[in-house]
C-alpha cells in the first residue's frame, strides 16, 4: 500500500486501486435529489451523486435541494490547489466534492468544460457506509485491521485511510485523538481514540497503481 501524502482523493484513489475488485453490493438507490434520512454512500456513489455526475455547481445544487454548494480549491502540497466544490446544509459543510482532474493554483480561471466527479467526502450529517456505518463510529466496532490502512499525511495528518478488502471504492477515514504524528499510530492508540471521521466514495478509474 502506499503511503498518502497529498489530499484525501489521491489516497482514496491509490487505496481503490490495490483494494480486490468490489464486492456485489444489492442495488443503488435511485439517484433521486437528497431531500433528508440517511446520506447512503456505496460503490455505486455518494447519496444522489453517481459516476457521470458533472463537476459543476448547478448539477450538485440540482442533486441536493436546500443545499448550498460553493466552489473552493483545497492544498495539495506546497502552494499547489486543486478544485473542490463544498456542500453545506445549515450552515454545516456534508460534503467535499473533488474534480480530480488537475491540480491548479488558486488564482486559475480554466474555463473547460466540468469533468465527471471523482471522488466525494461525506464528513457531515446522516451519513451511512455500505454496512450502516455512521460517523464517529468508534475504532474498535469498525471491524478494520490497521493492514487495511493508510496514514494521512499534508492537511489530512493525524488521520488514517482503511479499505475494506472488496470495497476499494468506498474509503474510512479515521481520526485518532490524542495522535500528533504523519507516522502510522498503533494498535493501541487506535484502540483508545480511533472515530470514523469521513467516508470517501471513490469510483472506480480514478487513478493509482
Amino acid at each position: 500500500m502506499v503511503r498518502q501524502t497529498t489530499v484525501v482523493f489521491g489516497a482514496a484513489a491509490l487505496l481503490a486501486a490495490c483494494a480486490p475488485h468490489p464486492r456485489k453490493e444489492g442495488p443503488a438507490p435511485p439517484p433521486a435529489p437528497y431531500r433528508s434520512g440517511p446520506l447512503l454512500v456505496g460503490a455505486w456513489g455518494a447519496g444522489p451523486i453517481r459516476a457521470g455526475t458533472p463537476f459543476a455547481p448547478g448539477a450538485v445544487e440540482r442533486l441536493f435541494p436546500g443545499a448550498a454548494v460553493r466552489e473552493t480549491v483545497l492544498p495539495v502540497a506546497g502552494d499547489t490547489t486543486t478544485r473542490a466544490l463544498i456542500v453545506s446544509v445549515g450552515g454545516t459543510d456534508w460534503l467535499e466534492i473533488d474534480d480530480g482532474s488537475q491540480s491548479n493554483d488558486a488564482d486559475d480561471d480554466d474555463a473547460a468544460a466540468p469533468p465527471a466527479i471523482t471522488a466525494v467526502r461525506a464528513m457531515a450529517g446522516p451519513v451511512r457506509g455500505p454496512h450502516g456505518e455512521g460517523l464517529g463510529l468508534a475504532w474498535p466496532k469498525a471491524g478494520f485491521d490497521l493492514s487495511e490502512c493508510d496514514a494521512g499525511g499534508e492537511r489530512d495528518r493525524d488521520t488514517v485511510f482503511c479499505a475494506r478488502p472488496g470495497e476499494g471504492t468506498v474509503i474510512y477515514q479515521f481520526g485518532v485523538r490524542g495522535w500528533d504524528s504523519e507516522e502510522m499510530p498503533s494498535s493501541a492508540a487506535m484502540r483508545a481514540g480511533g472515530y470514523l471521521k469521513a467516508i470517501i466514495w471513490a469510483p472506480n478509474g480514478t487513478g493509482g497503481s
